[in-house]
């Protein structure tokens, strides 16, 4: 497994030889052979950036996927255009490149960016003074042309629930490296037995904390650093009372499976990811034990282990078991519902609404 410090040099080696180029909206096209065509060069587009180019104008990615090139040139061109003249696309457009001279994305100019050699720069610097970047386990490292998304431990952050049943704390990132979204940063919750994990949300007064992309003009990249080191060191403080929570589902009655069937559609759940989640139940690498902390294990499983589920839906599952971790549900006497409890440590009262809230993109 990866450290903090082999990270930082793959990433260094991964980003080093990207560029970006700011071009005239008016002057971008698609060519019938697929390429991005600038009025000057012709680069090639893969599947990912297509994806994104084809969404900026409102087009259905999957649909547009299917179509031939010269007819995706065709449609993708009008719309453009369209678009050009409502004053939906900005006068120019910053379009980024790898190593390969492959487009990777696509980018507002005036919107703030941070470069992920930059990001990590950041996580190291927010560690507790007793930790050591060697010593901290790089969990899971995604990386497209759009995010990247992050999640590390340390081993010297544990907790253990039951005995052999060792849960690491850490932090957990997704770093969007162009659109409109912000930088997510979650507490992070590694089981040892299975490498399970699961994240929870930065708290401060029942608020849910994060760090958006604004425009250049209203803050710059210093202010930008501060709040995602701000965040980050916030994570680092907050496992303890996490982990805590966590141990104490063993002493909470289960929460009953048709809860969750009973929130579906809030949780944008499907068929399989819940027939999922059921078996999980019982799949688990340790005896069961009957207690909200197996609803905890099936969640986080299903969340890391399935490679089918998309990003979103293996976010919206790594969130439940989470949140799930620090909050209890009951039955009402009077409708027969289950719902979540709403009392607990500080930032708890909020987590049924982060729950139903969708995340952001």
């Amino acid at each position: 497994m990866e450290n903090l410090i082999q990270l930082s040099e793959r990433l260094e080696e991964a980003y080093k030889s990207s560029r970006r180029y700011e071009v005239l909206s008016e002057r971008i096209s698609l060519t019938d052979a697929g390429y991005l065509d600038t009025g000057k060069n012709k680069f090639h587009v893969p599947f990912d950036s297509l994806d994104q180019l084809a969404e900026r104008v409102n087009i259905p990615k999957h649909f547009f996927r299917r179509l031939p090139p010269d007819t995706q040139s065709v449609l993708f061109n009008r719309c453009w255009q369209m678009s050009l003249s409502n004053g939906g696309i900005p006068r120019q457009i910053q379009v980024c490149l790898d190593s390969g001279m492959r487009v990777t994305g696509f980018d507002d100019p005036q919107l703030l960016r941070i470069s992920p050699l930059k990001l990590v720069k950041a996580i190291r610097s927010s560690l507790p003074r007793e930790l050591s970047p060697e010593k901290i386990g790089v969990a899971r490292c995604d990386s497209t042309p759009q995010r990247l998304w992050l999640s590390c431990f340390s081993p010297e952050i544990e907790d253990q629930p039951r005995p052999g049943d060792i849960i690491n704390g850490g932090i957990d990132v997704v770093h969007y490296l162009s659109g409109n979204a912000g930088t997510q940063v979650s507490c992070y919750l590694r089981r040892l037995q299975c490498t399970n994990g699961s994240v929870i949300h930065v708290c401060r007064e029942d608020q849910r904390l994060r760090a958006r992309r604004l425009v250049n003009g209203r803050f710059d990249e210093d202010d930008m650093l501060r709040q995602v080191l701000s965040l980050l060191s916030q994570a680092w403080a907050q496992l303890p009372e996490k982990l805590e929570a966590l141990k104490n589902l063993l002493h909470k009655d289960q929460m009953p499976i048709e809860y969750i069937r009973q929130q579906r559609t809030r949780f944008s759940l499907n068929d399989r990811m819940l027939n999922a989640i059921e078996r999980a139940l019982h799949e688990d690498e340790l005896p069961p034990t009957a207690s909200q902390y197996d609803i905890f294990n099936a969640l986080s499983r299903v969340a890391t282990r399935d490679e089918d589920l998309t990003f979103r839906q293996r976010r919206t599952l790594s969130r439940m078991a989470g949140e799930f971790s620090q909050q209890t549900a009951h039955r009402c006497l009077h409708c027969g519902q289950w719902v979540l409890d709403q009392e607990g440590t500080q930032g708890r009262n909020s987590v049924a609404q982060e729950l139903l809230r969708p995340e952001d993109n």
